[in-house]
């Protein structure tokens, strides 16, 4: 984009007054270097192009970091997921192989602007979060002007904690509930972890519960991919049941129950 200061005028610029006349502006023209025109015709011509320039650059760096917070302000334990796509998420079984086609047909309802919620559920390491990556990493580069977010539901409560003592810690409660409420396509990822076990029967605390109800109970109108290793039973234990029945609310899901853990499956001892 161009300024004023790079706007320069030829050495040799000769100008005289004419005999036109500009009714729009009740002044004459000029005649610069051969050429008769309205000084201020020119000026609110090169002020409009200006202006231009600058609301397109504006949108530019808008586009830029709306794509961008994928990348920059996901709450991840495991930075390696932002690699997670489609393409490397490789299939050996049959269960697999259709959850994974799953995923590639909810991704073309959202393309399509169908609003729901995707519920990834099943056992640890098959695959869950790479999947609900998979989906916000093509729903990002489909369409730069929507805002995708992937968040670890115990990093995310860990953060907050450390707010409350460590001042310079921006992950305050308000900053990471408007952050999360704020955009188009949310992961929660390994809901119900932050308790502890999976076999664990403590029930989560008020203050979790209050502020994962506070960004679902924002997001009615707007989808949301919850990934978790627990049933539904589990959950209505862990949280009240209200809340999990707003979570569920116009679900499709993907479950996993043959699938074997892929990351001790591909060690071997």
């Amino acid at each position: 984009m161009r300024n004023i200061a790079e706007i320069k005028l030829p050495h040799n610029l000769q100008m005289a007054y004419t005999s036109k006349f500009c009714y729009q502006h009740q002044c004459q023209y000029m005649l610069i270097n051969n050429k008769e025109l309205c000084t201020v015709c020119e000026t609110e011509k090169l002020t409009q192009q200006l202006e231009r320039e600058v609301a397109n650059e504006l949108i530019a760096r808008q586009t830029l970091a709306k794509y961008n917070m994928l990348y920059k302000q996901s709450i991840l334990q495991d930075k390696t997921l932002l690699d997670a796509g489609f393409k490397n998420y490789i299939v050996t079984g049959r269960e697999e192989t259709a959850n994974k086609e799953r995923a590639l047909n909810a991704l073309k309802q959202f393309r399509k602007g169908e609003v729901f919620n995707i519920w990834f559920t099943g056992n640890t390491g098959v695959g869950k979060s790479h999947l609900a990556m998979a989906l916000l990493r093509s729903l990002n580069e489909f369409d730069r002007h929507v805002t995708c977010l992937f968040a670890d539901v115990d990093e995310m409560l860990r953060r907050i904690r450390d707010s409350f003592q460590n001042r310079e810690n921006k992950f305050t409660e308000k900053y990471v509930t408007d952050l999360l409420t704020s955009v188009d396509y949310l992961v929660l990822d390994d809901l119900g972890a932050e308790t502890g076990d999976i076999d664990t029967e403590k029930r989560a605390s008020d203050y979790t519960s209050r502020i994962l109800r506070g960004i679902i109970n924002a997001r009615q109108n707007k989808s949301t991919i919850i990934t978790t290793n627990l049933n539904r039973t589990k959950l209505e234990a862990m949280y009240d049941r209200k809340l999990v029945s707003r979570m569920m609310k116009n679900t499709y899901l993907i479950h996993f129950a043959e699938t074997k853990d892929k990351r001790i499956r591909n060690i071997e001892f």
